[in-house]
């Protein structure tokens, strides 16, 4: 589908794959970079997806953008990672060290590394037991994960740049970008879930991956517009149901409180 965008001198250069999420604060005062290992199992609620015994280590910078996708997914399967968090500051020095130059990347075992968000995010969601029950369902993931997945990319065109360095326009962006492109997407993800989900999961009648990606997108968007899900009854009653799982509950009242902090 596509932005259609003609915005191009208000991308982010593609060399430093620089996505933020522009609700987050940043503390400039801080020297080195964070290892935040994920809480201890037993500060979560029991979960009955597959835990993995293997060694994650998540690389990204201090915000959430594309690589809170990958928590949640640790999140929601009780999985322990070392959530590598690099100050933009540092990242000049760090840039050698990723793959590509870029982030995310996941890093299994000590010897194995993953690039690119979305397949990381499908890896770890068929380690997780999130990719879909069955091949059908699994398909279904993953076309709603490339719609979101195009939704995140005109967000990045649209928003970001006005978050980052605001122009004159910045209001009437943000409100086309609401009225018009946000409307188009939001809808198109109402129309998979009523068609490919049961009891206001995306997919099927249980919690995958895909239910993860449309939550973190409804959530960018409600910082931008606070009432937007009343004109979205399904996205509203999708957000409460993933809201249910005691693991997500837990991480985003954490990330919250941390927020004020």
């Amino acid at each position: 589908m596509g932005c259609g965008s003609s915005k191009t001198n208000k991308v982010i250069e593609p060399e430093t794959k620089i996505e933020i999420d522009v609700s987050e604060e940043h503390d400039d005062n801080e020297n080195k970079n964070e290892q935040s290992p994920s809480p201890p199992n037993n500060e979560l609620k029991k979960s009955s997806l597959a835990i993995s015994s293997k060694n994650y280590k998540l690389n990204y910078f201090d915000f959430t953008g594309r690589a809170e996708l990958l928590r949640l997914i640790f999140a929601v399967s009780n999985t322990p990672f070392t959530d590598q968090r690099i100050k933009f500051k540092d990242w000049k020095n760090e840039k050698k060290n990723a793959p590509l130059e870029q982030l995310p990347y996941l890093e299994v075992d000590d010897n194995q590394i993953l690039v690119q968000s979305m397949a990381i995010a499908r890896y770890l969601a068929k380690e997780m037991n999130l990719a879909g029950r069955d091949t059908y369902d699994q398909v279904r993931v993953d076309l709603v994960l490339d719609l979101c997945k195009e939704f995140t990319d005109c967000f990045s065109i649209y928003i970001v740049p006005e978050m980052l360095n605001p122009t004159d326009e910045k209001e009437e962006i943000i409100q086309h970008f609401i009225d018009i492109l946000a409307l188009r997407y939001l809808k198109n993800i109402e129309i998979l879930i009523e068609n490919f989900g049961q009891n206001n999961y995306a997919v099927g009648d249980q919690l995958t991956v895909a239910d993860l990606f449309i939550h973190d997108l409804v959530t960018n968007m409600i910082k931008l517009n606070s009432a937007i899900l009343e004109n979205y009854p399904k996205l509203k009653k999708h957000k409460s149901q993933v809201e249910e799982n005691e693991n997500l509950k837990f991480y985003l009242d954490t990330r919250d409180r941390k927020k004020l902090e």
